[in-house]
């Protein structure tokens, strides 16, 4: 079996910044998506919380709807070499290294766009990235939604499963690094997790149950 170490990344191997919220701040800078678009964002998040699916909010893409893919991931690989990887951590880079050296699978996690992901994927040189998956139709034009589980809280935890059975992964030895306490469920899978630029509640959580505790 493979030990693995599993990285989130907003917040974990980047800091006080979110890469989507750095998009998104791009993407109204560069004039791609219009006030038309931001209005059509309002009310699907309006509309589903009226619904009562405030989680759906997170996944709520519906800036991004009618956009070509293809061109979307371009501005995603621009923003990311400006505006996101200078956010990278050394601290986290070198554990990455260190724990690569020592034969772990690296495994980046994260809500984050799935593009944004890949390019993490390189710069830390991950074996696997997994992140949020952008819904597209026949004709690659984005849909507004997100395709497959959303890597987020909760949907992490179901990630990690398929990723066991599919890499043949020994979560009694592997490791799992984040920052938020909505993590602890993916985090408790593994015998080692690490509290990472820990918020409070999860900074806490680690104390108690005698996690490590590190800053990146």
């Amino acid at each position: 079996m493979k030990k693995a170490a599993i990285f989130d990344i907003d917040g974990t191997i980047i800091r006080n910044i979110s890469s989507e919220r750095v998009f998104f701040r791009y993407l109204i800078n560069k004039k791609i998506i219009t006030s038309k678009d931001l209005l059509r964002l309002a009310n699907a998040f309006v509309n589903k919380l009226f619904c009562l699916k405030g989680v759906y909010v997170r996944k709520n893409k519906y800036h991004l709807k009618h956009k070509e893919y293809e061109r979307i991931v371009s501005v995603i690989h621009e923003c990311f070499r400006e505006h996101v990887s200078p956010y990278i951590s050394k601290t986290a880079l070198q554990e990455i290294n260190r724990l690569k050296d020592r034969g772990y699978l690296i495994i980046l996690l994260s809500g984050t766009l799935s593009p944004f992901v890949e390019c993490f994927k390189r710069s830390c040189n991950a074996d696997i990235g997994i992140g949020t998956r952008l819904a597209i139709d026949t004709r690659g034009i984005l849909t507004g939604e997100i395709d497959g589980i959303h890597a987020y809280s909760s949907g992490k935890a179901k990630i990690m499963n398929q990723l066991v059975a599919e890499y043949n992964i020994d979560l009694a030895s592997s490791y799992a690094y984040a920052n938020q306490y909505m993590d602890v469920k993916f985090m408790r899978m593994v015998g080692y997790p690490v509290a990472v630029n820990a918020s409070p509640m999860l900074r806490l959580y680690a104390k108690i149950n005698r996690w490590k505790i590190m800053e990146f």
